[in-house]
């Protein structure tokens, strides 16, 4: 017991590791899931775009595209050059710009009457916003049924505008479908999953730290030295990682509750249990890799630079920070080999879970315990490559001379 209370007080004499790892970045996951932040009525709305129209054509039809593509979003204004209109599009100001060119309404009704192909619109679609797609087919739709009315009907523009308008007045009724469980908060979600990196980063620097410290020649002569069994002071070491281990995921995930998933707890609680037990694997694996870093003799700017780029690398790849499904096949082939991919799938699986049953939560179990064996592989190499350091003996052979047939082994 007294060699597990020195090894804690190791880990807590380091408050600068403490400080950024464990503290500093816990709490910027918590901002990110604060800015992914979205709340629910309860009711079906359609959220507005930004949208920006140009009209070179000055007709009644042009100007009844114009209101149609304006009506329930946001009006943005931009100049008509070339220059301004590339920029409103990169730059995402507009999620969609119509130009509509001079003569379009007068060329869609000679079109129609003639039964030729109508004039073009020029749109603009921005990359960041699907929003931009849905409207240009909508602008597509409502264009062809001017056409469509003109051919039909004849008649002026005014009663191809209001014939149009009055087929479009019918909308589509939409009935919210409720689930038997209650979705995960979309903040909490995405705290979680870049909470992976917080736990990796200060688990294994921690860890590493420590056992570089306790693998110091003087410190470990003394503890050799003590009539303290050698198979005690291994417990007492891994006890200490678990602790460490334990702390990173205790902080994170309470804090995450406590911010973000306050109402979860009440709404779906096995749905959050999941997420937190997903992170205390992930929690334990990375102090898995810390002893194994700490067991290969790895000094504390080694474990420090390993920290972060393992830790960065895992995320992104497990999909912390873009997604599962965002990453292209090739990468999604080798995330299956890192602990961070199995965490995030129990994460996504929690958070989409509409039904609590046997059978949607005996899978997660599943991937929990493959993200486990990724510790369990770690620790056997660790006590495998660092038993000399930790036991503080070497066994060495020497040939007998009088029996050279026979390998006597020493000890030394």
């Amino acid at each position: 017991m007294t060699t597990f209370r020195t090894y804690l007080k190791i880990f807590l004499s380091h408050r600068v590791y403490i400080a950024i790892y464990l503290v500093m970045l816990s709490l910027v996951g918590v901002i990110i899931g604060l800015s992914a932040y979205s709340g629910t009525t309860g009711e079906f709305q359609v959220a507005p775009a930004n949208v920006a129209v140009i009209d070179r054509d000055g007709s009644e039809l042009s100007a009844a595209l114009a209101q149609h593509v304006l009506q329930g979003n946001n009006q943005v204004q931009v100049a008509d050059e070339k220059r301004a209109i590339q920029d409103a599009v990169a730059r995402d100001q507009v999620s969609y710009l119509l130009v509509i060119p001079e003569g379009w309404g007068e060329g869609l009704l000679d079109a129609a009457r003639q039964g030729t192909q109508a004039p073009n619109l020029e749109t603009y679609v921005s990359y960041y916003s699907g929003m931009g797609r849905l409207l240009d087919i909508e602008v597509t739709s409502y264009a062809d049924g001017l056409y469509g009315m003109a051919a039909t009907l004849g008649g002026s523009a005014a009663d191809v505008i209001a014939a149009t308008d009055d087929a479009w007045e019918g909308s589509t009724q939409v009935s919210m479908v409720k689930q038997a469980a209650s979705p995960l908060p979309t903040s909490i979600v995405t705290a979680a999953e870049f909470a992976s990196y917080p736990i990796f980063s200060s688990a294994m620097v921690c860890i590493a730290v420590l056992m570089s410290s306790v693998g110091r020649r003087p410190v470990r002569d003394r503890r050799l030295a003590s009539p303290e069994p050698a198979r005690a002071r291994n417990l007492a070491l891994l006890g200490a990682c678990v602790v460490i281990a334990l702390i990173a995921w205790a902080w994170n995930f309470a804090l995450e509750v406590a911010v973000l998933g306050g109402s979860a707890l009440a709404s779906s609680p096995v749905q959050l249990a999941l997420v937190g037990a997903a992170l205390l694997v992930y929690a334990l694996v990375s102090a898995s890799i810390g002893f194994l870093a700490g067991q290969l003799g790895v000094s504390e700017n080694a474990a420090n630079a390993l920290a972060n780029i393992l830790g960065m690398v895992m995320s992104f790849l497990g999909g912390a920070w873009t997604g599962l499904s965002l990453l292209p096949d090739e990468l999604l082939a080798v995330a299956h080999f890192t602990p961070a991919y199995w965490v995030t799938l129990v994460v996504e699986g929690a958070a989409g879970m509409g039904e609590v049953s046997t059978a949607t939560v005996l899978p997660l179990v599943g991937d929990l315990g493959v993200c486990a064996l990724f510790g369990v592989a770690a620790v056997l190499v660790g006590l495998a490559l660092g038993r000399d350091s930790v036991t503080g003996q070497r066994v060495t052979y020497s040939t007998s001379v009088i029996m050279p047939d026979i390998i006597n082994p020493t000890r030394t």
